[in-house]
């Protein structure tokens, strides 16, 4: 049988810790029948997954989200300092 491809673990990320979050954390781990590394790292890589979604979810009420809609749906209006600019500072020569 095979074994399974696991990414060798290159980088070593180090903190400091008082007592009680070390008890705390050592506890939880023995609870959870596992290493404290194991707990630690399942813990932070969950919790930095739901900090990056959140960052890139946007939620909207209904209704904002109608009126996100609806702005889509105008006809889009020049904006003469960009107008402007874009003359100015073509960035494609013909």
């Amino acid at each position: 049988m095979a074994e399974p491809l696991v990414s060798p673990r290159r980088h070593r990320l180090e903190v400091r810790v008082t007592p009680e979050q070390d008890a705390l954390i050592r506890e939880a781990a023995d609870l959870e029948d596992t290493t404290v590394t194991a707990f630690v790292l399942d813990t932070v890589t969950s919790r930095a997954r739901r900090v990056i979604k959140d960052h890139h979810t946007i939620l909207l009420s209904n209704e904002a989200f109608d009126r996100f809609l609806i702005g889509l749906d105008k006809p889009a209006e020049a904006v003469p300092e960009l107008v402007d600019l874009f003359r100015r500072n073509a960035p494609f020569v013909e």
